[in-house]
């Protein structure tokens, strides 16, 4: 691998990671105005979500770590992108960083598939019934398909963060031992 090749990989993840976190958090302000409908009561998804008579606070604060979560992986886009506009990071230091990086992403994304999974299986009580979170968004006399499709959405780009992650990690590790073996030579 070349060191360009390199940085132009870093470019591409890093304006990949940009756009699909702005996507996320323009979904998820649009996720806090869909209306549900719970024991023929309509309210929107921010009303009951801070509702602590509807939602348990542990839902409220695995729905806020999702939305920081978001937020973590818009910045390591940023980062990423402003690394590989940089040209003064020599050949070794930047193979390690890419290893680093890759497994943060990494680890970032098993985290953050725990947070979706818990606040899919969080219960939403109203005095007549019990339905977990996730299950009223695929539910359709609850809600209309949109969030439904924006859940799916999410869990579609925590996938991707995963394997991009496993990418990021493989590419570090092969450019990594390139340097070795250049440095050995």
């Amino acid at each position: 691998m070349e060191y360009k090749k390199v940085l132009k990989f870093l470019q591409i993840i890093g304006s990949i990671f940009i756009i699909l976190s702005l996507i996320e958090i323009a979904y998820i302000i649009l996720f806090n105005f869909t209306p549900f409908i719970l024991d023929g009561n309509s309210l929107l998804l921010s009303e009951f979500l801070y509702s602590s008579t509807i939602f348990p606070f542990s839902g409220t604060i695995l729905y806020l770590f999702l939305l920081i979560a978001m937020f973590c992986y818009l910045i390591i886009g940023i980062f990423l992108f402003r690394i590989s506009l940089k040209n003064n990071i020599e050949s070794i230091p930047l193979a390690k960083f890419i290893v680093v990086i890759g497994m943060v992403i990494l680890l970032g994304a098993f985290i953050k598939m725990n947070y979706l999974v818990l606040l899919g299986k969080t219960a939403i009580t109203t005095p007549f019934t019990t339905i977990h979170f996730q299950t009223a968004l695929y539910d359709m006399d609850i809600t209309s398909i949109a969030p439904a499709i924006f859940w799916v959405f999410f869990m579609t780009v925590n996938t991707y963060y995963l394997l991009i992650g496993l990418t990021i990690t493989a590419v570090g590790i092969k450019y990594t031992l390139q340097q070795e073996q250049a440095k050995k030579s």
